[in-house]
């Protein structure tokens, strides 16, 4: 299945977004980063997020793998247990956005998020995978990409592919 996961941190986000990445080598080898960008966050008192878009093919159904990122949130310090914790600044925020079992169907802009701290950078990372959107025009342009390193690699920027061998 190939899934668009959501990623944000607004808590030591230069450590927690690589760590989150680096969590998800261990259910796919090769991982397609979007651009990584600063948002204000949004019904959240606390710092700028950094928020991002990956993409990644893993066998596991789609509560497997959510089950799998709430873990990563756990070991990142994030408590979902909490009642409050839709709204408290936060370490790890990993969230199914796409699951694309066709992808070189074509998407409607009615299905993806409407968020405005995803939507311009998840409309970025389809377009690097060549995956055609119905009804999506060119917004905005995106802010600058915030430069993270993950093992000896830059990314951020912009969209790219990575791999496990080459992030360890």
């Amino acid at each position: 299945m190939h899934y668009i996961l959501g990623l944000g941190s607004n808590l030591d986000p230069t450590k927690h977004v690589p760590l989150m990445l680096h969590a998800l080598f261990e259910l796919a080898p090769t991982l397609r980063v979007g651009r990584i960008i600063e948002t204000a966050p949004l019904a959240v008192a606390g710092p700028p997020f950094l928020n991002g878009v990956v993409s990644l093919i893993s066998d596991r159904s789609p509560q497997e793998l959510k089950a799998y990122c709430n873990q990563i949130e756990h070991e990142l310090g994030r408590d979902r247990s909490d009642p409050a914790s839709k709204v408290k600044s936060r370490t790890a925020d990993l969230d199914i956005l796409l699951v694309l079992s066709d992808p070189t169907s074509l998407l409607s802009i009615e299905q993806l998020p409407s968020e405005p701290y995803v939507r311009p950078i998840l409309l970025e990372l389809l377009t690097y995978l060549g995956i055609a959107i119905d009804g999506a025009h060119v917004g905005p342009e995106l802010p600058p990409g915030v430069e993270l390193w993950l093992g000896g690699m830059a990314i951020g920027r912009l969209p790219c592919t990575i791999s496990k061998t080459e992030c360890a």
